[in-house]
């Protein structure tokens, strides 16, 4: 039997199965007994060790430390940690190293120089409070340039389409990559720019035509197939690339 972590809720209705980080997660009604649950694991078995399997094949997700991998617009890069006066995050030419932004070695255009200000790093006694730095850096550094990014497919896509909201934000979720609300407003999980942009462009049109359709019905799919007819390519690069498109906390 495999292990899994039970969530029970007296909202849900049905049983459902989550696989993340390598550990299998289901959520269940209070009402549904534990052996009908154990029996649901055991039929969903082959499934479950197939999904464990491929995380395990994908890269590690980001635990922001020094040349840690992650991804940014579907690519892989590297983080280089460095100290100066002025903390900043940019991709730069050139790789510096992680102790004097100054001296420069050799190229490495897909590197993500994330540079602790001097004084913040002062007050770092340790290794998981340098981790934790970072994190919040790149957290900064992601919801800007979501903000200009994001923004700016979603001016073109709602003219392509005619579908407009009253209102965008962008935000961290922790569970979905966007949402929209009867007032018509959508907001975006600003850790898309992790994504390909033609996953960025799904998931905008996915929300904007939640203003059509606020559910998921066949008549929503439908309008989602007419403006991105493949989207389905972009659910699967979701899904293949889970594991590592979720930050967790360092520890």
């Amino acid at each position: 039997m495999l292990e899994y972590q039970l969530i029970r809720s007296k909202r849900r209705k049905t049983l459902s199965l989550q696989v993340k980080h390598g550990r299998v997660t289901v959520r269940a009604p209070h009402y549904v007994k534990s052996a009908f649950i154990d029996t649901f694991i055991q039929e969903k078995s082959a499934w479950l060790q197939a999904k464990l399997i491929e995380q395990q094949s994908i890269a590690k997700f980001c635990d922001f430390s020094q040349g840690a991998s992650l991804l940014f617009l579907g690519e892989q890069v590297s983080l280089n940690i460095g100290t100066a006066k002025q903390a900043r995050v940019f991709f730069a030419e050139k790789l510096v190293t992680n102790t004097d932004l100054s001296r420069i070695q050799q190229p490495a255009p897909r590197q993500l120089n994330v540079v602790i200000s001097n004084r913040v790093s002062t007050k770092l006694a340790s290794d998981l409070a340098i981790t934790k730095q970072v994190k919040k850096q790149l957290e900064g550094y992601f919801k800007q340039q979501a903000e200009k990014l994001i923004i700016e497919r979603l001016e073109v896509i709602s003219e392509q389409t005619s579908l407009t909201p009253t209102k965008v934000n962008i935000r961290q979720y922790r569970a979905r990559w966007g949402s929209c609300n009867n007032r018509g407003e959508v907001s975006f999980n600003y850790f898309l720019m992790m994504t390909p942009l033609f996953v960025i462009d799904y998931v905008i049109i996915h929300e904007l035509c939640h203003l059509e359709f606020l559910n998921h019905s066949k008549s929503f799919w439908q309008l989602v197939k007419q403006h991105s007819p493949n989207y389905q390519k972009a659910k699967q690069w979701l899904s293949h690339h889970q594991s590592q498109l979720y930050w967790l906390n360092p520890s």
